[in-house]
């Protein structure tokens, strides 16, 4: 009977000495005090500034009570986004922590996000704070959060080159062909690639000779995905291949060619293809043909009046037709000074820079 009372005295202090916690009240009506404030109203991007600190955003402090752990998160967004019940719905997010008041950006991270809000171009971007508080245990508050008014920068991002790496060439970015930017055509890349192997062929596009940056897989019905995860882009079957990409809009063509020369220059005139073979060792195409001066010719491929070259003011063969680049007017045909047998070669494998030559053997 002593021992049974000693113990419920022992339980009764214990009782006694527990430590009641903090009770803390959160002021469910706090708010910012004034604006988000960008350390500058514009940036251009460069591969020179990727690793340095291009773009800096600070903001005042919310108080929703004492000792109450404030998160702040950045967000980032088209201005035409940010307008109406649905506002902000497609905004970036960057959560900045438990009471920092700071969140920086280096350019090669700026010009990343730039890509993948599909913006090539100098362009107006909004901002803006959000702060909310969780529950003691982490959980989503009901306290509703607060924002800070909006400020616009103007960001200026720099226009990658697209590398193909495949199982075709061992995965290798940075051995891989390039698309090279189309001319006066932000987020618009185009170029040939001889893709070697049997049966279907799987590869990516990296906007880096690397797999540290931006990927584009299979997002399915002619589409990118941009999860580094997501399968390889493919093709059906080897083959010497025109290949697109439309960053605006995240869509990507891969179209087979074979090439060959027709008009009324040529042995075949306007109604028979003369075909050329392509040279893997030094990446042409090339055909060996009797040529008349009298008449003039083009390059088309697959024998169809779809992808085919004509020639500009300046002597450069240019696209007359094309799906991915449409129709260009005014070029001119092709021509050779005089009859003969001629070796006419035709060069695409840099990308946006096609030649071509007519040698009189």
């Amino acid at each position: 009977m002593v021992f049974l009372t000693m113990a419920i005295a022992w339980l009764l202090v214990a009782a006694s000495c527990k430590k009641t916690g903090e009770f803390l009240t959160v002021n469910e009506s706090a708010s910012f005090s004034a604006s988000i404030t960008a350390s500058v109203d514009s940036v251009t991007l460069a591969p020179a500034n990727d690793s340095s600190t291009v773009l800096t955003f600070t903001w005042p402090a919310v108080s929703y009570g004492s000792s109450v752990a404030v998160t702040y998160t950045l967000e980032m967004d088209v201005p035409s986004d940010t307008a109406g019940p649905a506002g902000w719905g497609k905004a970036q997010l960057f959560v900045a922590g438990n009471n920092v008041l700071t969140y920086a950006f280096n350019g090669q991270t700026l010009n990343n996000i730039m890509q993948t809000l599909n913006i090539f171009s100098d362009s107006a971007i909004a901002f803006r704070v959000m702060a909310t508080v969780n529950q003691y245990n982490g959980a989503a508050s009901t306290v509703p959060g607060t924002y800070t008014p909006a400020v616009s920068v103007r960001v200026t991002p720099y226009t990658t080159n697209l590398y193909v790496p495949g199982a075709y060439q061992g995965w290798s970015p940075a051995t891989a062909p390039v698309l090279n930017p189309v001319s006066g055509r932000p987020g618009m890349f185009e170029g040939y690639v001889d893709i070697t192997g049997s049966g279907i062929q799987y590869f990516k596009y990296t906007n880096a000779p690397d797999w540290n940056h931006i990927n584009y897989g299979d997002g399915g019905g002619g589409t990118f995905s941009t999860n580094g995860a997501a399968a390889g882009l493919s093709v059906p079957n080897a083959g010497y291949y025109e290949l697109t990409a439309n960053l605006n809009t995240n869509t990507w063509t891969a179209t087979a060619t074979t090439w060959s020369i027709i008009g009324d220059a040529t042995p075949g005139g306007w109604s028979n293809d003369t075909q050329m073979t392509y040279d893997p060792v030094n990446q042409v195409w090339t055909v060996t043909a009797a040529m008349v001066t009298s008449g003039s010719f083009k390059f088309r491929a697959n024998d169809a009046w779809v992808i085919d070259f004509g020639i500009n003011n300046a002597g450069q063969i240019e696209y007359a037709d094309n799906p991915f680049l449409g129709y260009t007017a005014g070029l001119n045909n092709l021509t050779v000074p005089a009859n003969g047998t001629y070796v006419i070669t035709l060069d695409l494998h840099i990308s946006q820079h096609y030649t071509y030559s007519a040698v009189l053997q």
